[in-house]
């Protein structure tokens, strides 16, 4: 099931130029004669981590990104723009020269150099760094096909410095240069060598720098994360893009009925789109609050998945039977209100890239209850259904699901686990079926390496040579 936030889903903005710091945070001016710009952000979940190595729930990505930065990043218009880097170009898609902005540099006055670059491809694809991003980076020479470098070399084939802001990456095969920048230029965010460079890559996880980020080149600094309350940052005012015309912002962390409550008392200024849904039962409500603009849209938003463990619901027929089972269009329609839909494949329906070919498999609990009964499935057996709280409109489309799977012969145990809680278990694959959100890719029609073994979204276990190759 798709939310599709880019043109339905309910984004609210307060459109103020001066936010007094919020009190409920401990936040306040100081006494300063000029009071401070904040601005307080609702978001339902908790970042699992502030590590830019990793890319799996979306509130990390988000937190992570005001830290450090990726070489592009993708704009409304669905363009790629400058970030750490000033260019990426190709003349034969297979050599892409990046320059770095020579401006940029680290909160400990270092300048961000290649061999910051360098080094943090070398961690990603240290096979003893579990990073979730490394399957994107497959697509260079000197990597396996999970972005591994086995080859035990200490330099990777595929990476060279050409001097000290400019690299070359070679690509195994003609790569489009979007596939390149979404694959690799958004995701790859530079730390920095000289304060990592001693640290035992097994150990990295665990250090203190990746635990609380204190050198950064991001827009924001860290200052404060209270676990499962907010995470506040401030702005880094040398900051090589310009100094951040906000001085601190909260990400603040609730429950998503809580959001509709504080945008009404003023506690918070706007909602995370993609982290922060408004309850669809509270559109018109927010939309009548005379103290907020509101618009519909945002950025390109996240597809709801039910992820199936193919290592514990190994038959593809019983597989099938769960999609016959579960009524995708009654969520849309009742639960949604309309605005959601369903997909095969994380595209909106509007993607150049999606296959016109492909039909949602239609709701058909009859067809459902065949494809059990012909794989022989026990209907003593119990499965386990991991939901994360603090998405109320993802937790009630799972009670449907239950209902769905439990009518056609499927008995269904929940488990319910705070998000971070439950991607970590997602993770180790202790799930038979768990439903997380997952991102829209607008511009990149490749989808193998996110299938990969190690690809940060196979959560199912997913495996194909067909569709692998």
């Amino acid at each position: 099931m798709k939310n599709n936030i880019k043109s339905k889903i309910l984004a609210a903005i307060v459109c103020i130029s001066t936010v007094v710091s919020l009190t409920a945070c401990g936040g306040n001016t100081g006494g300063n004669a000029e009071a401070k710009k904040v601005i307080n952000i609702g978001m339902m979940n908790a970042p699992s981590g502030f590590n830019p190595l990793e890319s799996t729930d979306i509130a990390q990505s988000t937190v992570a990104a005001m830290l450090f930065n990726p070489l592009v990043e993708l704009d409304d218009d669905m363009k790629f723009k400058p970030m750490l880097a000033d260019s990426i170009e190709t003349k034969d898609n297979i050599t892409f020269t990046v320059k770095l902005n020579e401006k940029a540099k680290w909160t400990d006055g270092n300048p961000v150099t290649a061999d910051d670059v360098l080094f943090t491809v070398g961690l990603i694809s240290n096979p003893k760094v579990p990073s979730t991003i490394a399957s994107k980076f497959a697509l260079l020479v000197g990597l396996d096909e999970n972005g591994k470098n086995t080859t035990g070399a200490e330099e990777i084939e595929g990476m060279k410095k050409v001097d000290d802001h400019t690299i070359e990456f070679k690509t195994k095969k003609l790569v489009d240069l979007a596939l390149f920048e979404d694959n690799i230029g958004t995701r790859l965010k530079t730390v920095p060598k000289h304060i990592l460079k001693d640290i035992d890559p097994e150990k990295l996880y665990q250090s203190p720098f990746i635990l609380n980020p204190n050198v950064i080149d991001g827009a924001f600094k860290l200052v404060t994360y209270a676990k499962d309350q907010y995470v506040q940052f401030e702005a880094n005012k040398d900051y090589f893009l310009g100094t951040p015309k906000i001085d601190e912002l909260y990400f603040k962390i609730m429950q998503g009925s809580n959001i509709t409550v504080q945008l009404e008392s003023g506690e918070i200024d706007m909602n995370h789109p993609n982290l922060g849904l408004i309850p669809f039962e509270d559109y018109e409500k927010v939309k009548g609050m005379t103290q907020l603009t509101t618009e519909s849209g945002g950025t390109p938003g996240t597809i709801q998945t039910l992820m199936i463990n193919n290592k514990t619901i190994t038959d593809v027929r019983v597989r099938e039977a769960f999609s016959y089972a579960i009524n995708r269009k009654m969520i849309a329609d009742s639960l949604l209100k309309g605005n959601g839909e369903g997909v095969e494949l994380p595209y909106l329906s509007s993607s150049e890239f999606i296959n016109k070919d492909i039909t949602i498999k239609s709701y058909d609990p009859e067809k459902a209850k065949a494809l059990l009964k012909e794989a022989g499935w026990d209907s003593n057996k119990t499965i386990n259904f991991d939901v994360p709280t603090g998405n109320k409109v993802r937790e009630k489309v799972a009670d449907i699901i239950v209902d769905n799977l439990t009518s056609v012969g499927v008995k269904v145990n929940v488990q319910k686990y705070d998000f971070v809680t439950s991607l970590a278990k997602a993770k180790s694959h202790e799930f038979d079926i768990y439903i997380v959100g997952i991102p829209v890719y607008p511009t990149n029609p490749d989808l193998s390496t996110i299938l990969q073994t190690g690809g940060n979204l196979n959560l199912g276990q997913y495996s194909s040579p067909y569709v692998l190759g």
